[in-house]
């Protein structure tokens, strides 16, 4: 990994820049409660860690935002199978809980991930977001006052390819008038941030409490501000050098 030759850094968003907060399950319940749906927090967080984990997006629907709906109803049903359910309600309570998502009061940043960003920008590294998502993440972002961070937010409904396709990572560098080798990607998932941005002749960082082997080359962070220590040896190298 050739950390001085990087200049741009793009960030996955979802469990990486943002968290759902307080949880998926705690605002499903919220929600599901104004619908006369009383089930347990815990339940609706199985439920739907149980249904991420399986249900796919459906490639024959072409219109980027149309599909990220789609899948995202899907996953609302799938988890409450078994539980008690809306009946012909359910439009309606999906259509709430689609919005609810939508805005940066349902999502949390972990502790020094603003401070972080800011100093990545003060060392100039130019910083966006690259993330399989629709156009609500913008409202996200926004909300979160993260405008002036990031100078693009490169977002798969909108580019029409998502990560680990390589199709979405060359748009990035496409658009930055950059080489990948100097891009890192940073992101939670092994494959489709690691081996995707790898993939596609980025450098790459896996964002991972947990121990994972990740591939030669990539690296491991368990918070994101362990950037700063990493990239500090170019910004400091940099500085040693003869004017």
């Amino acid at each position: 990994m050739n950390l001085y030759s990087i200049q741009a850094i793009t960030f996955d968003a979802g469990h990486t820049l943002f968290q759902p907060s307080p949880s998926v399950g705690s605002v499903y319940r919220e929600v599901m409660l104004r619908h006369g749906l009383d089930n347990s927090e815990n339940a609706l967080e199985l439920g739907f860690r149980k249904a991420f984990s399986h249900v796919s997006k459906n490639s024959e629907i072409l219109d980027g935002e149309k599909r990220e709906k789609d899948y995202w109803r899907r996953i609302v049903k799938e988890t409450l199978k078994g539980l008690e359910s809306p009946g012909e309600g359910f439009d309606s309570l999906f259509e709430e809980l689609w919005t609810e998502f939508g805005h940066g009061r349902r999502w949390r940043t972990e502790a020094g991930t603003t401070a972080t960003l800011k100093a990545l920008k003060e060392a100039r590294y130019r910083l966006s977001i690259l993330s399989n998502w629709d156009k609500r993440l913008r409202i996200v972002v926004s909300d979160f006052g993260y405008e002036n961070l990031f100078e693009h937010l490169f977002i798969s409904s909108e580019i029409g390819f998502e990560k680990p396709h390589a199709g979405i990572f060359k748009h990035a560098a496409k658009r930055l008038e950059l080489e990948p080798s100097r891009m890192l990607h940073v992101g939670d998932s092994l494959k489709e941030d690691l081996i995707g941005a790898r993939n596609a002749g980025f450098q790459a960082a896996l964002l991972s409490q947990e121990n994972v082997e990740v591939p030669s080359g990539t690296i491991r962070i368990a918070k994101l501000s362990e950037l700063i220590p990493l990239l500090e040896r170019k910004v400091n190298a940099l500085e040693d050098q003869p004017q």
